[in-house]
């Protein structure tokens, strides 16, 4: 952690059209004003909770969100801890995809760090998915050395979501990507040209980017796909974090978990 300090609204890794790495020790991370929460942000545009965003958050012991919805879905994948909310108690390895219309109440008794992505699911009609990546299948890939667990994929939506599972030594050449990808390292180490980037690195690669990935030891990670037009398409205002029905209770939950703080 490089820093912790007061979220303050900012643009971070807004330009889809260039290469962007993030090591886990270069992450600022930012506490908020919800009680025990902490948010370490790899790419967002001004307010979080407005516009697409990916990033880590981390909940202390007892931390929790008030009631809310989410405008634009969320993506979730719990890396340690346990992550609840009131479809239940999610431990590490477990992928969600909360579509538009879904509300929650999230919290940590123990404490959990989860990779999260908002804003980039619109739609009602997409489907809400529960995976336990460590409890399912995997599938062999088009390279034998890379076994696949398909997390997202729907009719009607461009987005791909998956995970991969790099055995020991493998090794790819000149890889070009006719969308953006995004990786995120769960376990491991995966490696490119310009570096090695241990578990808890984000990167995203631009269309037309060639690159050439390896791993030394094996890893995990995360990989979602999808189309862009241009550089801003992504980052647009969306409708309020907060439903209107949902902000006094909102208001009322977040000062009665402060007066428990003290």
């Amino acid at each position: 952690m490089t820093s912790q300090s007061l979220w303050q609204p900012q643009q971070v890794h807004v330009n889809l059209l260039t290469r962007v790495s993030v090591l886990p020790t270069s992450l600022a991370w930012h506490q908020t004003s919800f009680p025990g929460i902490w948010f370490g942000c790899f790419e967002s545009n001004h307010e979080v909770q407005d516009h697409p965003t990916t990033m880590l958050t981390r909940f202390d012991p007892g931390g929790f969100f008030p009631h809310h919805g989410h405008p634009g879905g969320e993506e979730i994948l719990v890396l340690s801890g346990e992550f609840s909310d009131e479809t239940g108690v999610h431990p590490p390895g477990t992928y969600m995809l909360n579509p538009e219309g879904f509300n929650h109440r999230p919290y940590s008794e123990e404490g959990c760090l989860t990779f999260v992505k908002l804003r980039q699911h619109g739609g009602k009609t997409r489907h809400q998915v529960r995976r336990r990546i460590f409890e399912e299948p995997w599938q062999t890939g088009i390279n034998p050395q890379i076994r696949v667990q398909p997390l997202y994929e729907q009719v009607g939506f461009s987005e791909k979501v998956w995970v991969e599972q790099w055995l020991p030594g493998t090794q790819l050449l000149d890889v070009i990507e006719t969308e953006i990808k995004e990786i995120f390292v769960i376990q491991g180490t995966w490696c490119d040209e310009l570096g090695c980037y241990p578990a808890g690195s984000w990167l995203r690669y631009p269309v037309n980017s060639p690159y050439s990935p390896s791993t030394e030891a094996g890893c995990l990670i995360y990989v979602k796909t999808y189309p862009i037009a241009d550089e801003t398409e992504r980052f647009v205002v969306g409708d309020d974090f907060q439903h209107p029905e949902e902000a006094i209770l909102w208001d009322q939950e977040l000062a009665l978990g402060r007066a428990m703080a003290f």
